[in-house]
């Protein structure tokens, strides 16, 4: 939670000044380890006055570093930041906000039940102020924001939260914005509305640091683009002219970018799994209301919506987890993969090997088990195996599977889950937070297995993603599917606003 009024002397106070002025920020030869591992080395990053600069890198790249340094988070151990000609103070969360830098995290941060004026003014100076609804209507007005000053927090929907946030940072007059994956829980149409904000508040003299995993963000909304491969820049130039091909190549190397996606399958096959006017309970109301879906073999179906409209219950019930409140669920196969959104706490065992967490689903196998003892050794021999397979970023089998980062999480839930070829996978948001060669294996792999026969129900809120896979798309909203679209050539523009409840 932002402090304290810094809204006196920043830039955004300033007169216009020429193109040709200096640098707004400036980081020069920043380097950051953490034990044996260098998260940062030598980065250059310079960001100019009215300026949106994507930031882009696989997890593990060194982003989440850099920008810790930034925000006062972190001391480097070595390298500098120049602010409008002055050294900033590193490792000073109050002097970075001083100098005009904020950040809005994906969380929000925000008090449900303050209102919007208050969630904005908490901390500063103009708490219990009368005149303070007219000046936080007026600075959102000017930012492009459709606020209403007097709303709580818990009536806002999820674009409408991010845009309190971005307006706490402008009522302190902070003029460096670092957004930290913006879009990940937005709709399409919500997206499309902070972009437009971004583009007038960059005109407006605003300096973006635009955090991304979604090439397609940048080359709609971006000015210059920053590449982060093991710490190290590995480019730093105009989004102009920039295809979404050479950024992948820049991110994770030739090898893996390469590899091309071809989403379509064969005509679908017999039925699988049926759910027949399901709904489910959650704490006290429907989770999800009278679905109706079937699953067929060769075939995805994607299921596209916003955060919080009942995916978690679907992927649940699909997956034999949750048992309907009414309804009827039919499954003809007992081979069915649960990749869960949560990987650390519903997927995996956090405090138990990878070797461990690999072996789950064959415990009971008399090749990995006695009635009286495990096969360790035969236990370590598959973990091996399924590491190098999915390369799984590990030479330890026996080290604990929480000490890995999201994309090796992800790896070692896909190994478990398909290494015995399921015929149905429910896969909820599994490349979410994924760098992209991580998101591309996934892809690849829940592809193949489609294409092998098995049927797939893929949850996904990027809805780039579930047009690129799906052979079926599902739109759900407030727990109820709106609508479905098949076919080789999907609406984007409509999926888009059903997604968010228009028609």
């Amino acid at each position: 939670m932002l402090t304290g009024d810094t809204s006196a002397g920043t830039a955004s106070e300033e007169e216009a000044v020429p193109a040709s002025s200096p640098p707004v920020l400036q980081a020069r030869g920043i380097s950051k380890s953490f034990g044996e591992r260098l998260a940062n080395d030598d980065v250059d990053l310079t960001v100019n006055r009215g300026e949106i600069r994507a930031l882009l890198g696989e997890n593990g790249a060194g982003k989440t570093t850099l920008i810790s340094i930034l925000c006062g988070q972190y001391r480097p151990d070595a390298g500098h930041v120049v602010v409008r000609g002055h050294p900033l103070t590193l490792g000073s969360p109050r002097a970075a906000l001083q100098a005009g830098i904020g950040v809005v995290h994906q969380d929000f941060r925000l008090v449900p039940r303050f209102t919007v004026t208050e969630n904005v003014v908490l901390g500063t100076s103009a708490w219990g102020n009368r005149r303070a609804e007219i000046e936080v209507a007026e600075r959102a007005h000017a930012a492009g924001f459709r606020l209403e000053p007097r709303t709580p927090a818990w009536a806002l929907s999820v674009g409408e939260l991010q845009q309190v946030a971005i307006l706490k940072l402008l009522y302190r007059g902070l003029d460096i914005l670092i957004l930290d994956e913006p879009t990940a829980v937005l709709s399409p149409p919500q997206a499309e509305e902070l972009f437009v904000s971004m583009r007038r508040l960059a005109s407006d003299g605003k300096s973006i640091i635009f955090i991304t995993h979604r090439l397609r963000e940048v080359t709609k909304v971006a000015d210059e683009v920053t590449i982060l491969r093991h710490g190290r820049v590995v480019a730093d130039r105009s989004v102009a002219g920039l295809s979404h091909h050479q950024m992948g190549v820049l991110m994770v190397g030739a090898s893996d970018a390469d590899r091309a996606i071809e989403a379509r399958a064969e005509t679908a096959g017999e039925s699988l799994l049926e759910l027949s006017s399901v709904s489910v309970e959650g704490r006290g109301v429907m989770a999800v209301e009278s679905i109706d879906l079937v699953l067929r073999r060769n075939e995805i179906v994607g299921i596209a919506g916003i955060s919080g409209n009942g995916q978690t219950a679907l992927a649940e019930v699909a997956a034999g987890i949750v048992r309907p409140a009414s309804g009827r669920r039919r499954c003809s196969t007992t081979a069915v993969a649960y990749i869960p959104e949560d990987r650390l706490n519903r997927g995996l065992v956090g405090s138990m090997s990878i070797a461990s967490n690999l072996a789950f689903r064959r415990y009971r196998n008399r090749s990995m088990s006695h009635p009286l003892w495990l096969w360790t050794g035969r236990i370590a021999a598959l973990a091996r195996d399924l590491i190098e397979t999915f390369k799984i970023p590990t030479d330890r089998p026996r080290s604990m599977v929480s000490e890995l980062s999201g994309g090796g999480l992800q790896r070692v839930l896909l190994a478990r889950e398909l290494s015995e070829e399921p015929d149905v996978i429910i896969a909820a948001q599994p490349t979410r937070g994924l760098d992209v060669a991580s998101a591309a294996m996934v892809r690849r792999q829940l592809l193949g297995h489609r294409d092998r026969g098995a049927g797939v129900i893929l949850i996904s809120e990027d809805l780039d993603e579930v047009l690129e896979l799906s052979d079926r798309v599902l739109v759900i909203f407030k727990g109820a599917i709106v609508a479905e679209y098949a076919g080789k050539h999907f609406d984007r523009s409509e999926i888009g606003l059903r997604m968010g409840g228009e028609v």
